[in-house]
């Protein structure tokens, strides 16, 4: 069984307890079970792989939040209580509770945030530095660093209670160095498999 996970920049494939990311869709040899929040790369991915079963109508989630992503159903589907932070192109940040998803919200990701100022101005195209919170920035590499972080931080702070939360995604390592809580690369994957267990 492979489990595949199409994101909008890349299609992540978990397979043999291994997680690992491709571009562009191929043939896979196995039974493959998939979510997908990209129409295109979901096309391109079915016309090697035909009968890859599709989880998103399949999979039992409680919530009343409208047109949830997939990937963040899989994502707190793996967790029964706590705050669940997927750290890609966006970072989301939803609340399970008892096993029913209370809500969440979408921030711009860590490299929106880097882009969005290089549009303001060139002087503020600069990589993000290392950022410590005890004290104010002192340049415009820090001050655009604190600034950026500091808010997706805040936010997960200010949600999270007294909630453990887990991190997933590609900056999700990352906003674990900020915020005490759990990294677990393969989150989505897991919810995926507990949605083949309880639903199919």
């Amino acid at each position: 069984m492979v489990l595949v996970d199409i994101g909008n920049t890349h299609i992540h494939i978990f397979e043999n307890g291994k997680v690992f990311n491709v571009k562009d869709a191929y043939p896979i040899r196995d039974k493959v079970y998939y979510i997908s929040v990209n129409d295109k790369k979901e096309r391109d991915f079915l016309k090697f792989n035909p009968d890859a079963v599709n989880l998103k109508d399949k999979v039992k989630f409680d919530t009343s939040y409208k047109n949830l992503g997939i990937d963040r159903v899989m994502a707190c589907k793996a967790v029964d209580d706590g705050v669940v932070v997927d750290a890609g192109s966006a970072v989301t940040i939803d609340i399970m509770q008892d096993n029913i998803h209370l809500g969440g919200v979408i921030m711009p990701g860590i490299s929106a945030f880097r882009e969005a100022f290089g549009r303001i101005s060139p002087k503020l195209n600069v990589d993000f530095c290392e950022v410590d919170f005890k004290k104010l920035p002192q340049n415009t590499c820090e001050a655009i660093s604190f600034g950026s972080i500091g808010a997706v931080v805040l936010m997960i702070e200010n949600l999270r209670k007294n909630k453990i939360v887990y991190f997933t995604g590609g900056d999700g390592k990352f906003l674990n160095k900020f915020v005490d809580g759990i990294y677990i690369r393969d989150l989505v994957f897991r919810g995926m498999i507990k949605t083949i267990k309880e639903d199919l």
